[in-house]
């Protein structure tokens, strides 16, 4: 992948530091300077039309039916590109990946396992009511929140292959999704998509969880159930028996078989007892997910349910364009006036005070309050320009700063000037209605003659 020449991707992602590199892309710590707020930027290339419709489709579901609030899911709240490089931007996670704790921490105890599989299949039972299919679920797609000694965290990631039911199938022929190791059997012998390839890859994530594999040591998909038992064999967990029959059922060959999500997670009991005494390895140490990725110092983070939160300081879009259009015969830049989503775009009169600044080396700058962003859009008039936007004046009362200068009451302005397009869109208008006329008289004598001629 070439180098960014730019730290600054479409004027808005601020790149910082890279956090990990793989054969897609690239992962950077990063600021989205519209919330000012660090985030993680998943910064890839695009090479094909293709891959125009994964970006697309990867942020698509977080905007599907709340998708992106959900606890156990992180798609990517937005994405920006600029030439041939886009970046899917999402909520930076803290505690790494699933992969890199088994890394860490070797096989996890039963409990520990069943409550993650528990959280992984409350995401995909979401992501099925909603009729996506992931395709891609595994370890590294499996990322843990930084919760220390408290109960882990789980968040299912990466929805680049995600398959929704309406979307058009571009798969070639032959040709399959997903990680060998974690692709369900029907999928190897070219079978379908459909959410029961998600419940046998959470499985296997399970059971690799149990059992951890070398990188590159993948057995057949048929040997997934004697493996599980060989896992669990001689456990003393009381979570172990019910956790294999489960992982059993949820590995089973015919794709009928298998439960749903829904029903796999409900037969997973939440724990009452404490964290300590269930978290933990297979050599029954404490499992702690600590912080892998240096703080952003005084600027806050993008929450891990989407920068909702942080929306009223930065405008979208929609909202944007809407505050400068205004409603038709209405003025622009009106207090009040409603964005695409429902919240009120904040009138240039009533800015909110900035947010918070940069520290240390860099430049201070505000932190993508609404000021900044409206400033990027707005054409500002000069005397020099002719064709400048004319202000319009805001016509809401008490909407005006008390201590604004030079301001000029309303009967003092000068009326506005009328369209030069108005007096020919009224020509055009009557003529309009005189050829209707015409038409409706000569259909009413076609009318009368052909009755005419069958009475006579």
């Amino acid at each position: 992948m070439t180098t960014i020449m730019s730290d600054v991707i479409a004027g808005r992602i601020e790149l910082l530091d890279p956090l990990a590199r793989g054969a897609s892309g690239s992962l950077w710590r990063a600021i989205d300077r519209r919330y000012g707020a660090i985030c993680a930027a998943k910064v890839m290339r695009q090479r094909d039309g293709a891959e125009v419709l994964r970006f697309v489709r990867e942020q698509t579901v977080g905007t599907a039916q709340g998708l992106g609030a959900h606890p156990h899911l992180l798609p990517p709240y937005t994405w920006v590109a600029e030439d041939d490089t886009v970046v899917l931007v999402m909520p930076l996670v803290h505690g790494g990946t699933l992969a890199g704790a088994l890394a860490d921490h070797g096989a996890l105890s039963p409990s520990l396992v069943a409550q993650l599989l528990r959280q992984l299949l409350d995401a995909l039972d979401a992501m099925h009511t909603s009729q996506w299919v992931h395709r891609d679920v595994k370890p590294a797609n499996l990322l843990l929140d930084a919760t220390g000694d408290g109960a882990p965290h789980l968040l299912l990631a990466d929805f680049g292959i995600a398959l929704h039911v309406s979307d058009v199938r571009l798969t070639e022929t032959g040709f399959v999704h997903g990680t060998p190791g974690f692709m369900a059997p029907e999928i190897l012998a070219g079978g379908g998509t459909s959410a029961a390839q998600d419940v046998w890859a959470a499985a296997a994530c399970a059971l690799e969880a149990l059992a951890p594999l070398p990188p590159r040591e993948r057995p057949s998909p048929s040997t997934a159930p004697q493996r599980v038992t060989d896992a669990l064999s001689g456990s003393s967990d009381p979570a172990a028996a019910p956790l294999g029959e489960l992982l059993r059922a949820m590995l089973a060959t015919d794709p009928a078989r298998r439960p749903s999500a829904a029903r796999a997670r409900d037969t997973i009991p939440l724990l009452a007892e404490p964290v300590s005494a269930w978290s933990r390895t297979a050599e029954g140490e404490r499992f702690e997910v600590v912080d892998r990725i240096e703080a952003g110092g005084e600027l806050r983070e993008v929450p891990l349910d989407g920068p909702a939160s942080l929306a009223g300081l930065a405008p979208g879009l929609h909202e944007r364009l809407q505050a400068r259009s205004g409603p038709a015969g209405g003025s622009v830049g009106s207090a009040g006036s409603a964005g695409a989503d429902g919240r009120s775009a904040p009138s240039p009169d009533r800015r909110p005070a900035p947010g918070p600044q940069r520290t240390a080396a860099g430049p201070q700058r505000t932190a993508a309050g609404p000021q900044g962003a409206t400033e990027l859009f707005v054409h500002e008039a000069t005397p020099q320009d002719p064709h400048a936007q004319r202000p319009v004046p805001n016509h809401v009362p008490n909407h005006v700063p008390d201590d604004a200068p030079n301001q000029v009451p309303d009967d003092a302005r000068p009326s506005p000037r009328p369209s030069p397009t108005q007096a020919p869109r009224s020509r055009r208008g009557a003529w309009v209605g005189v050829l209707l006329l015409v038409i409706s008289l000569l259909c009413l004598i076609g009318a009368g003659a052909l009755v005419w001629t069958a009475l006579g």
